[in-house]
């Protein structure tokens, strides 16, 4: 994603909202109860963590750079960074194209059995736990102002045999119905209607589906907060990660609605269970074209243009 990319200032802007995920990693002892770490919970974060992990670790050569570079490596991620326009070292987003999701089955059914990295690095090799532990702690990476945006999309060959665990991430990070400009909730609703789920859909969630077919992009932030949770009768304050969304206003919401379905529809007719009016309409339209150049004289010429004004009368 280049400058270029980012919303302009002409159009619509759209604020955050937050997902009922809030991340907690510390409860805060009575040395920590200062009015500055509530005032920043930014700098209690910095006093608690190492940013070269950017959580409290489990093992010392585990950074986050660990974790995203196992995305990395296996494919499963390409991760571009954006910097701001006159400060080129601060990166302000990072964008990620998730490209695949290495099941247990395709890693050879051993949770444990470790692989080698492809290049030279600090840690030799990974588990699968490891893999699944780096969908997750590799969004744990910020910036100096806590301000970084992920930008998240799917690759359009994105498959779809996903499990268990990358669902419960999804569900966790993924963008919500309630935030889909009216224009795209309106080609969502339209398409959930009508679309025609094969078996390797089974398992996959309905918006993680159109977010695959219709290359939509979602903004995820992790902000760090200070917020109660109760313990026995007591609410104890802890420092965490709130889990934010938003659209990104740079999206072609044209690309995204109903007109734009209808057309899909026309174009994968196998996926569609009922057609619509104007899906069956270019449905038609694309097989008699198909017909139209390979006809080979005159007279099979005027069949077909008959055949289409049938066609056409029994769709009017």
């Amino acid at each position: 994603m280049t400058q270029s990319n980012l919303p302009k200032i002409n159009q619509p802007t759209y604020s955050y909202i937050n997902k009922p995920f809030f991340d907690r990693f510390f409860a805060l002892e009575n040395q920590f109860l200062h009015d500055q770490y509530f005032r920043e919970p930014k700098k209690l974060a910095d006093d608690l963590i190492n940013p070269m992990f950017g959580r409290i670790p489990e093992d010392n050569t585990k950074r986050n750079i660990f974790y995203e570079f196992i995305l990395v490596d296996t494919d499963s991620n390409f991760i571009f960074d954006g910097f701001e326009k006159i400060e080129k070292e601060k990166f302000i987003f990072r964008k990620i194209k998730i490209c695949k999701i290495i099941t247990l089955e395709q890693w050879g059914g051993n949770l444990n059995s470790k692989r080698n990295f492809s290049r030279i690095f600090h840690v030799s090799d990974f588990s699968y736990w490891d893999y699944i532990d780096a969908w997750t702690k590799f969004l744990y990476g910020q910036n100096l102002g806590n301000s970084l945006s992920w930008f998240i999309y799917f690759d359009k060959n994105f498959h779809l045999d996903l499990p268990i665990w990358f669902l419960e991430w999804w569900d966790k990070f993924r963008s919500i119905i309630d935030f889909l400009p009216s224009q795209v909730n309106e080609g969502y609703s339209y398409w959930i209607s009508n679309v025609n789920r094969p078996d390797e859909w089974e398992f996959s969630p309905d918006l993680l589906l159109f977010f695959v077919h219709f290359s939509l992009t979602w903004i995820l932030m992790l902000e760090y907060l200070i917020k109660d949770k109760l313990v026995g009768n007591v609410n104890v304050p802890y420092s965490g990660r709130q889990v934010k969304i938003k659209w990104w206003s740079g999206m072609n919401l044209a690309n995204h609605g109903k007109d734009r379905i209808s057309k899909w529809f026309a174009e994968n007719p196998t996926l569609c269970t009922k057609a619509s009016d104007q899906s069956s309409f270019l449905m038609a339209k694309s097989q008699n074209q198909a017909r139209i150049v390979v006809a080979n004289s005159p007279d099979e010429l005027m069949r077909i243009v008959e055949e289409m004004k049938n066609t056409m009368a029994s769709m009017s």
